[in-house]
């Protein structure tokens, strides 16, 4: 009778032991646990690089900060839905750049214009064969990492392309804007150039914002799904940008739509170092700093003879035609003083341009790659 009864009972669960639903449970907590440890130690990395006047401090510092995370084991890879969030806040924040003044600039400078895209495709080509000279770098990882500026469209488009390898992606672009902002201000000083202030001027109003933000998502939207690379980024950025063209929206997004956006790619970016194998660092460090002179040795060719074609002051050109991405050297031209206008224009083309173009380069590259094989 006792084995019957004892037959009967339920075997209790071990305590060490507990159910599926509370695994999952913890799992899920510290998950978020971690995702809110990332985004503060963004925010708060971001804030101290802007602090010490790094142009593009918030994208470089959240990105650096979040990495930091990934080495101390404590980042956790991003949700796909924080992608969308950061693809389509950074087009409306970048398209805001194209201001009815640059627009008409644009055209002021068509000689000037055409040297700097020349200077864009011979750059890109020339770091790009570097670059897949080095083991372990594909021609899809050299590619990414050799075009020179529009650092968080490139990031984006990296993002979807399978044997891409965005972490040396990131060492090379980064060490490039990182150089950038040091030697940029010593050629203005060099020069005798003026420095100035940081950019002012309208902020568009938070109904503004609140109407592009769901138009630019619904137009990424529809481009990811036409299978357009990059099609979050793109299709915000075209619909900020036609808005701010036209003048409906009247100035620049407030500052923390600003700051929100490059926060939420550095940290997408940074994301990416999970897991990663730091003695890459090390072995990258000849190829980012080989693509890094390269680059700058291309654009100076190209700068000179703008300068010496259209007696454009030297400084001027260095820096309209420097490597840089679009937010770091938008921003560095402000503050050195340059002509705004003239920076901005050749800095917003070489955006559009490598927007436009990217895709179709992919495509080209991709069958190449094929015929290769």
């Amino acid at each position: 009778m006792a084995a019957l009864r004892m037959s009967g009972r339920s075997t209790p669960r071990p305590m060490t032991d507990p159910p599926a639903s509370r695994q999952s449970n913890l799992a899920n907590l510290a998950n978020l646990a971690k995702l809110a440890l990332m985004v503060a130690v963004a925010f708060a990395g971001g804030w101290a690089v802007d602090r010490i006047g790094a142009p593009a401090g918030w994208l470089s510092g959240s990105m650096l900060a979040t990495a930091a995370l990934a080495a101390a084991n404590l980042a956790a890879p991003l949700p796909g839905s924080f992608r969308w969030i950061a693809m389509i806040l950074s087009g409306i924040v970048i398209g805001s750049a194209a201001t009815p003044d640059v627009m008409k600039s644009m055209a002021a400078y068509p000689a000037s214009l055409a040297l700097m895209l020349a200077a864009v495709v011979v750059s890109t080509i020339v770091c790009e064969r570097f670059l897949v000279r080095f083991p372990g770098w594909s021609p899809a990882t050299a590619f990414f990492a050799a075009v020179p500026g529009a650092l968080s469209y490139v990031f984006a488009m990296a993002t979807t392309v399978p044997n891409a390898d965005l972490r040396r992606v990131a060492v090379v672009q980064v060490l490039r804007v990182f150089l950038l902002m040091g030697l940029a201000p010593l050629i203005v000083a060099e020069s005798g150039a003026s420095i100035g202030g940081a950019p002012s001027g309208a902020v568009d109003s938070a109904a503004t914002l609140a109407i592009l933000l769901p138009v630019g998502a619904a137009a990424g939207f529809a481009l990811e799904k036409a299978r357009v690379a990059g099609g979050l980024l793109f299709g915000a950025m075209i619909v900020s940008g036609l808005a701010h063209a036209i003048g409906w929206a009247p100035g620049r997004p407030p500052a923390l739509a600003t700051i929100g956006a490059q926060v939420a790619i550095g940290l997408w970016v940074g994301a990416r170092f999970v897991d990663f194998e730091w003695r890459l660092l090390g072995r990258s460090a000849a190829a980012a700093f080989g693509a890094f002179a390269l680059a700058v040795a291309v654009t100076a060719v190209f700068a000179a003879l703008a300068t010496f074609a259209l007696s454009i002051p030297f400084a001027q050109t260095a820096i309209a035609f420097a490597p840089g991405g679009l937010e770091a050297m938008t921003l560095l031209a402000f503050a050195l003083g340059l002509d705004p206008l003239y920076v901005g224009a050749h800095h917003l083309a070489r955006f559009m341009a490598i927007a436009m173009a990217l895709p179709f380069a992919m495509r080209l590259r991709a069958r190449f790659d094929d015929r290769q094989k």
